[in-house]
């Protein structure tokens, strides 16, 4: 009996023991002496309402950067007094196909009076269509771009559901009308000619200043209509030989290899004009169709003949 006793007393002691060290440890996996931790805030649960929704000013904008990429920014205001999330957007305008994203958009927090950018990729030009008008919207919604933009309240870690709304966009500085009609003058002188600009530079030497030979190939298309260059103009980077505003007359007349061959110098040599420049390797040529003259169409240098071009600035600069 007292042995069974004593057996009895040492397996409660140890029981004991056993709790006594989970108590210890707190929540299993954590140590004695973790921190607590904070509970995240919970998301918001309610929708956007109409009057904040009405609040979002929305403008069309295209930077130099995005000329050649064919893509935009639709640039969001909040005028309301709620903090929002801004989650995406698309635009149908006149002239254009449907726009979609520009890469993945991450979720923004758009604060009362601020601003955010969603990136789009423009949607195929329709030159059977006229562009979309611009300028200082009327009464009627002309000069009005539709959008619809997908929003939810509160910030971006916490947000509310999302609700997707119609809207208009402005186009204040016309991007949408140039890039309809520089798109379709481009088709138009491509169904006549092939231009581009030929990768191989050369340079020479005229009166101790260096001059780059920059060649602009013209390709007749069979059957197609006639295209004649009329006029080619400077760019912030490159700027005729002979001190002109344009190369014109003789000099865009094509060589016996079908080449209109430019004698270029340095338009500026600041190196922050340089370094920050966005469009000035693109080569505008005027041309004209069936003797119709036609907007510039914008060649861009090769990428392999890039470098060798900046190389060639650093030189003539000195």
């Amino acid at each position: 009996m007292t042995v069974g006793r004593r057996g009895r007393a040492a397996r409660v002691l140890a029981t004991s023991v056993v709790v006594v060290a989970v108590s210890a440890c707190g929540s299993a996996g954590e140590p004695p002496d973790a921190p607590s931790r904070t509970p995240s805030a919970p998301a918001t649960t309610a929708t956007v309402p109409d009057d904040v929704t009405s609040s979002l000013r929305v403008e069309v904008r295209q930077d130099r950067t995005q000329y050649a990429e064919g893509t935009a920014k639709l640039h969001v205001t909040n005028g309301s007094a709620a903090t929002l999330t801004l989650l995406s957007g698309s635009m149908g305008a006149d002239g254009f196909g449907p726009s979609g994203p520009d890469g993945a958009q991450q979720p923004a927090t758009l604060r009362p009076g601020a601003a955010r950018d969603v990136r789009i990729t423009l949607g195929d030009v329709d030159c059977a269509s006229a562009p979309p008008a611009s300028g200082t919207p009327g009464d009627d919604g002309e000069g009005t771009v539709p959008v619809r933009m997908t929003v939810a309240l509160g910030e971006a870690a916490a947000s509310g559901p999302p609700r997707e709304v119609a809207l208009t966009a402005t186009d204040p500085h016309g991007r949408l009308a140039a890039v309809h009609t520089q798109e379709c003058a481009r088709r138009l002188v491509a169904s006549g000619a092939s231009l581009s600009v030929l990768p191989d530079l050369a340079t020479e030497r005229r009166g101790g200043e260096l001059v780059l030979l920059l060649r602009v190939r013209v390709e007749p298309v069979p059957g197609g209509p006639r295209v004649a260059v009329e006029r080619i103009t400077g760019t912030t980077l490159m700027a005729p030989a002979d001190g002109s505003e344009a190369w014109t007359g003789h000099a865009v007349e094509p060589d016996g290899a079908g080449d209109v061959v430019l004698d270029v110098v340095p338009q500026r040599c600041d190196p922050h004009a340089v370094a920050e420049d966005k469009r000035g390797t693109f080569t505008p040529v005027l041309t004209t169709v069936d003797g119709v003259a036609q907007p510039p169409v914008y060649l861009p240098l090769p990428e392999e003949a890039r470098a060798a071009f900046f190389d060639y600035v650093s030189a003539a600069c000195d």
